[in-house]
């Protein structure tokens, strides 16, 4: 896990050309000037990844089997957090982290939030303590490139130098969505499974518990390191700080809209389309023959079936 003594690289701030004002703008949450430049020149800029949100409900009703698999790993009461986020707070949140023993935790206002196991486990029912990250070599029968060609719904066309995911089966295109937008968001190639992706989709296919706990901490610190990092889990930070009680008057939040969500604008996305109450991918879909006719307009017999002629029943005689 990083340590909160590892400095991020300078950030400059997005549309700033001026010096930062002082005894102005969030000034409330600092202690001195001298916090408030640090916050200005590091973290104001940094972009939140935007949340998604969904019901597993409605998918089990489309006839999807993926929101089963997202259930026996308790991500359920995640998925589909909604409600408002807070990004000024969240980015005072990463600013001021620093680890203990590879949890994140941050004090801002009187208020100690931590991403610890019970934290977690109250607000959204994650299992796990931190303490064990997963790692390829955790699980034996796990191979890269197996779990990924299990995936697909076409062995001969899939490129298997890139695992792209755009080739696979409609459940396992679920749960790579979800992973890319939901469990270890990034902003940007969700259509390409990264191999921390990978490992996901095995564990979860193969009901396999881990430590989820770590899994966020993860995600968090990778963000906070990485220069400009954009912030992940608005909406999971932003229901902790509800929680822990944090004063959220005045702040500015952001309402989800449509786009936030994942239904069936988002399978449309993937290429389904649904047919015979039934979602399948396009490409998929067999094409409808049209009926050939002859030159005169009439339709045509298949030369392999000859014509069928209708033959009256004889009359019985008296």
């Amino acid at each position: 896990m990083a340590s909160s003594s590892k400095r991020p690289k300078k950030l400059e701030v997005r549309g700033s050309k001026h010096p930062l004002p002082t005894e102005q703008l969030i000034s409330k949450w600092f202690a001195d000037e001298k916090t408030q430049v640090y916050y200005f020149e590091w973290y104001a800029g940094r972009r939140i990844i935007p949340p998604k949100t969904l019901k597993l409900e409605w998918f089990k009703n489309e006839g999807f089997i993926f929101p089963l698999l997202l259930e026996h790993q308790e991500l359920g009461k995640f998925l589909e957090l909604e409600g408002p986020y807070y990004p000024e707070l969240i980015r005072l949140f990463v600013c001021f982290a620093s680890s203990n023993e590879g949890i994140m935790q941050s004090g801002f206002k009187c208020n100690l939030i931590k991403l610890d196991g019970p934290t977690l486990k109250e607000v959204v029912g994650l299992s796990g303590d931190g303490s064990t990250k997963p790692q390829p070599f955790n699980f034996r029968d796990f191979e890269e490139l197996t779990t990924f060609r299990d995936c697909h719904r076409n062995l001969e066309t899939t490129n298997y130098t890139k695992f792209l995911a755009g080739g696979v089966k409609k459940n396992s295109r679920l749960i790579s969505f979800i992973i890319a937008w939901m469990i270890k968001p990034r902003l940007h190639n969700h259509g390409q499974m990264s191999r921390d992706d990978i490992l996901l989709m095995h564990v979860i296919k193969k009901k396999i518990k881990i430590d989820w706990v770590s899994v966020v901490n993860d995600c968090m610190w990778k963000a906070r390191r990485k220069e400009d990092g954009p912030i992940p889990y608005a909406l999971l930070l932003s229901r902790i700080f509800e929680k822990a009680g944090v004063d959220l008057k005045g702040e500015k939040k952001i309402i989800l809209h449509a786009s936030n969500k994942i239904e069936k604008s988002s399978l449309h996305h993937m290429g389904m389309l649904k047919q015979e109450d039934k979602w399948v991918f396009k490409g998929d879909v067999p094409p409808t023959p049209e009926p050939t006719t002859d030159e005169d307009g009439v339709p045509s017999h298949d030369e392999d079936q000859p014509p069928q002629v209708e033959v009256e029943p004889e009359r019985i005689r008296a």
